[in-house]
């Protein structure tokens, strides 16, 4: 993959979306240009490539299994953890059940889907958001006083 000038150039978060599932990606992207740069990538390595140049707000990644999301997630879990919290993670396919809390928890993200349940994700997407945003209010309200010596 090779960043354009155009990339840098953004004036909004980025969303990168790395999308190997046989659903329209469209029906996401609408919601998500409200808030983000969306981006299209095709691999991981690509992320961490967009990771060094741009502040990223979203992943998203729709794969077909399992073990396909393994693989990811152990990518993933090389993300220094001050970065990593700064970025949503959500893991779609049809191997998951939608807002399953322990896979949620063990595949490290923020938000798991069912790919059936796309055409809601608009509605989803906004309550999780919504209580990540109120669970690390804390921590990020603490961080950000200690980056200005407040603290």
């Amino acid at each position: 993959m090779i960043l354009e000038i155009k990339d840098f150039l953004v004036e909004k978060p980025i969303t990168l979306i790395y999308w190997d599932l046989d659903s329209k990606i469209d029906l996401i992207f609408p919601y998500l240009q409200q808030e983000t740069e969306v981006r299209q990538i095709s691999s991981i390595e690509d992320f961490y490539e967009w990771m060094k140049m741009v502040e990223i707000r979203n992943l998203i990644v729709g794969v077909k299994t399992k073990e396909r999301l393994k693989e990811i997630k152990e990518a993933l879990d090389k993300i220094p953890i001050e970065k990593r919290r700064s970025i949503f993670i959500i893991f779609i396919s049809p191997d998951l059940k939608t807002l399953d809390f322990k896979e949620t928890f063990l595949f490290s993200a923020n938000l798991i889907l069912n790919e059936k349940d796309l055409k809601d994700f608009e509605r989803i997407f906004s309550r999780a958001k919504a209580y990540w945003e109120h669970l690390y209010k804390p921590y990020f309200t603490t961080l950000n006083k200690l980056i200005e010596g407040a603290l």
